[in-house]
């Protein structure tokens, strides 16, 4: 096992971190504060190296994906990290919201319920690949994964700014919908005892 996953406290995306400094730059204020995922960066559904490091997203089942950062163990996540605005679920009732809000929802229900304080996110509706490039030092790093809403490689606009345009306005729409329905849902996903 990486000294990785033994040394720091591991989550799939910003804002979802449970302490005080533990986000990927290790400078935060306290929980919720977080900048990135620490999660063992992988791709896609199943390739997480641990409990809890499965996002959700294209792959995997619709009772997956009202469970992203919340898988059992090894090889049972349904999907790739950080967990990046622009990613939505694929299927379902919730087809076309935003898994970073519903991340982040879940993350303040159990908080509250243990009656432990949590800082606002960083970013409303997680991070920008942009930001976690800037972030982690890198340039043009693709940090998405499947289910990216806007995807360049999706789309039929030649002229790359006018891709980069669609895409965000795309995104823009997701996030602003994906918010509007959060109530919806949670109610649509069962918590994980439920």
């Amino acid at each position: 096992m990486s000294s990785e996953l033994v040394s720091r406290e591991l989550h799939v995306c910003m804002g979802l971190n449970s302490c005080k400094n533990a986000g990927y730059s290790g400078d935060n204020e306290c929980a919720g504060q977080g900048d990135c995922s620490t999660a063992v960066e992988h791709p896609c559904h199943t390739l997480n190296a641990c409990k809890g490091q499965g996002a959700c997203g294209i792959f995997g089942t619709t009772e997956e994906f009202c469970h992203p950062g919340e898988n059992d163990c090894r090889y049972q996540g349904s999907c790739g990290v950080p967990i990046l605005n622009s990613r939505f679920m694929a299927q379902g009732p919730n087809k076309g919201r935003s898994v970073w809000l519903l991340a982040r929802a879940r993350f303040e229900e159990k908080r509250k319920a243990n009656n432990q304080t949590f800082g606002e996110a960083p970013e409303p509706f997680g991070p920008t690949e942009e930001f976690v490039n800037k972030l982690r030092g890198t340039t043009g790093q693709n940090y998405s994964s499947c289910a990216q809403s806007g995807s360049r490689a999706c789309s039929y606009i030649n002229d790359k700014d006018k891709r980069k345009i669609a895409m965000e306005e795309r995104v823009l729409k997701m996030e602003v919908e994906s918010l509007e329905k959060l109530p919806d849902t949670l109610k649509t996903c069962p918590k994980n005892n439920e």
